[in-house]
C-alpha cells in the first residue's frame, strides 16, 4: 500500500500494488505478469516509503482495466451457508497442538454477536471488541467486520450496512492504515477479487470443503477470519427469516 500520484494529478491517495496471485482490489493495481510487477515493485522500494512514485510509464507497454469491486444484491444458497458455518465452528485455522491462538478463537465467536447487533441496527455494542483487534497486516477482528459488510451487501441490506460504517468510522484510528483502507471501502460496497470470489461459493453452492480451502489461500488467517464474518451474517438471517417463517 504506497502514496502515489498518477500524471500531473497531485492529489495524493494510497493504492495497492498487487500480482496476480493476490488479483485486484479496491483503490488498487493488479500486474498480473511476474515480470512487470517485480519492476513496478522495485520502482517503489527505490523511491521508499511515503514518496510519490509517478505512475504514467507504466503504461507505455500496459493496459490499465478498470474493474467494478461493487458488490450487489445476490441469492445465495442456505445448505452452502450452513454447512460453511458448521465447518467454521470447529475454528478450521488452529492447529489442535496449540494452546493459544492470539485470541482468534475468541474474536470469531464475537461474528454471530456482530451479526446479530449490525441487523438489530446496534452494531455499535460489539464493533469496539473488534476493530484494530487481533492478529494480522489486517487483524482479524476487522477482516470479520469486512465479511459482515459484504454479506450485508449480498443481502441487499443497505440500512444496516450504513449503520456499520457509521458505528465503525470513529474506530478507524484503532487499527492499521492497510486495515481502515479495505473498512473504508467496504463502507462505500467495494470489496477485494477473494472476497468476490467468496461470495460467488454462496451463490453457486459449493461445498464447505470447497470454501475454507479457498479463504486459506489469502493471508495467513485473514480468508478465514473474513470468511467468519461473511458466514455469521448470512446465517443469522437465515435463522431470523426461518424464525418469521415459523411465526
Amino acid at each position: 500500500m504506497l502514496r502515489t500520484t498518477h500524471g500531473s494529478t497531485q492529489a495524493a491517495a494510497l493504492v495497492t500494488i498487487t500480482d496476480g496471485t493476490v488479483g485486484v482490489t479496491p483503490g488498487g493495481i493488479s500486474v498480473p505478469g511476474a515480470s512487470t510487477y517485480a519492476r513496478v515493485r522495485a520502482d517503489f522500494l527505490a523511491a521508499g516509503l511515503g514518496r510519490i512514485v509517478e505512475l504514467s510509464r507504466w503504461g507505455s507497454d500496459s493496459e490499465l482495466v478498470p474493474v467494478d469491486l461493487r458488490l450487489t444484491r445476490q441469492r445465495t444458497d442456505d445448505a452452502t451457508t450452513r454447512s460453511v458455518a458448521r465447518e467454521l465452528a470447529t475454528d478450521p485455522n488452529r492447529p489442535a497442538q496449540l494452546s493459544f491462538d492470539g485470541g482468534l478463537a475468541r474474536l470469531r465467536a464475537r461474528a454471530a454477536d456482530l451479526a446479530a447487533a449490525t441487523l438489530a441496527h446496534e452494531p455499535q455494542r460489539v464493533l469496539p471488541a473488534l476493530v484494530g483487534a487481533g492478529p494480522g497486516t489486517t487483524p482479524a477482528g476487522d477482516d470479520i467486520v469486512v465479511g459482515c459488510h459484504a454479506a450485508l451487501a449480498v443481502l441487499g441490506r443497505m440500512d444496516a450496512a450504513f449503520r456499520l460504517s457509521e458505528a465503525t468510522e470513529p474506530l478507524l484510528a484503532a487499527t492499521t492504515t492497510a486495515s481502515r483502507h479495505y473498512l473504508e471501502a467496504a463502507a462505500s460496497g467495494r470489496f477485494s477479487e477473494h472476497v468476490h470470489t467468496l461470495v460467488a461459493g454462496f451463490v453457486q453452492g459449493h461445498d464447505a470443503d470447497r470454501m475454507l480451502t479457498e479463504a486459506r489461500r489469502w493471508g495467513a488467517t485473514s480468508g478465514v477470519d473474513l470468511l467468519t464474518g461473511l458466514a455469521a451474517t448470512l446465517q443469522f438471517e437465515l435463522a431470523t427469516r426461518r424464525e418469521r417463517g415459523a411465526a
